[in-house]
């Protein structure tokens, strides 16, 4: 019987990219044959069918005809896998947390490396709903770690001369060698003594005691788009945490707008309620009301009925090449709590005019 590879990760005909790539990690996380009670049969199965899943046009295919198809013909199984692209990222991703989470591994004589990065920090700031509509501008304070501003991330005391590390011999890294089904493996990692940088000063910088870096505090500007929805967020790039060699992480600013009492938004419209009384949703008239840009009148037409609505082009949200929405006024008949005489007998009076 033909495999059906949907089945061996779990997931079903018309899953997403990223759900089947969800999948097999975590299965190949779970049956990895170098793991307590792995299973390298069921590991071999399961790259199998990412390696069909996970390829757009091979899905397709398979789809289509089955195991028939032929970018399963002999040669294109498990043993086909190619390090140098699409399936590398993610067989990359299941050695270094089968190596202990180091700094990197080499394959098939090659040697990769994790580029040193900085953390990315997130945070989230209130708006208004007049601000999520129109932008504005806040300022927040975030501490942070920045380069030393005395030894510019060296480690070294000024003045003081670099040398070469006697622990990982200048290359910044220790390595460590493993065997797996995939043959043997060069696990890097970060040297302690010089913070991976090949070079340890002779006499360490006070200021941050060799780090390179120092927790500070840091004002930033955050402008906040025309438009920006709840929810959303803002990205800094090189705003985040910095290292001492490296590049410096990035800065999410997650937003949240607040409620408004009067107005909501949909989409690009802006909708609003009017209340009024039951004379002016059938006689018709003019209406003063509040909107986010001052007050406005408006025609309210006569033999207006509960629901319908008033439409104001371009006083909606705003959008791409200087268009806005619109503003949607809902009319609801505002009834008294309480008839007078006179009133009662005026309805009578409609009513027996068939109103």
């Amino acid at each position: 019987m033909s495999k059906d590879y949907y089945d061996i990760l779990g997931v079903k005909k018309g899953a997403s990219a990223e759900e089947v790539k969800r999948a097999y990690r975590k299965l190949a996380h779970q049956h990895h044959p170098d793991k307590k009670g792995g299973d390298e049969k069921k590991f071999k199965e399961i790259n199998e069918a990412y390696q069909i899943l996970g390829d757009e046009q091979k899905r397709t295919q398979y789809d289509r005809f089955g195991h028939a198809f032929s970018g399963q013909g002999p040669g294109e199984g498990f043993e086909g896998f190619d390090f140098g692209q699409g399936f590398g990222a993610d067989l990359g991703d299941i050695f270094e947390d089968f190596l202990g989470g180091l700094g990197g591994f080499s394959a098939r004589g090659g040697q990769w490396r994790r580029a040193k990065r900085g953390s990315d920090i997130s945070l989230g700031i209130d708006i208004s709903f007049r601000e999520s509509v129109f932008g504005g501008r806040r300022s927040v304070v975030i501490e942070k770690s920045k380069k030393c501003e005395i030894c510019k991330g060296l480690g070294a005391e000024p003045g003081s001369s670099l040398k070469k590390c006697q622990t990982c011999g200048g290359t910044g890294t220790v390595r460590e060698t493993r065997r797996s089904l995939f043959g043997s493996f060069t696990a890097l990692s970060e040297c302690t003594l010089c913070r991976g940088r090949g070079e340890a000063p002779e006499k360490i910088c006070r200021h941050c005691r060799g780090s390179g870096v120092l927790k500070k505090s840091e004002t930033i500007d955050i402008d906040i788009p025309a438009g920006i929805r709840d929810g959303e967020a803002i990205k800094f790039t090189g705003l985040g945490e910095e290292v001492a060699k490296g590049q410096a992480g990035d800065l999410y600013v997650r937003i949240r707008v607040l409620p408004h009492h009067a107005f909501r938004r949909e989409g690009l419209d802006i909708l609003t309620d009017l209340y009024l009384p039951v004379s002016s949703m059938l006689l018709g008239g003019e209406e003063i009301i509040e909107t986010l840009e001052g007050k406005i009148l408006v025609c309210v037409p006569e033999l207006s009925k509960s629901g319908d609505f008033l439409r104001l082009r371009g006083k909606g949200v705003p959008k791409m090449r200087g268009s806005r929405g619109d503003l949607l006024i809902r009319l609801f008949q505002k009834l008294p709590k309480k008839l007078s005489h006179q009133a009662k007998k005026l309805l009578s009076d409609l009513e027996k005019e068939g109103l």
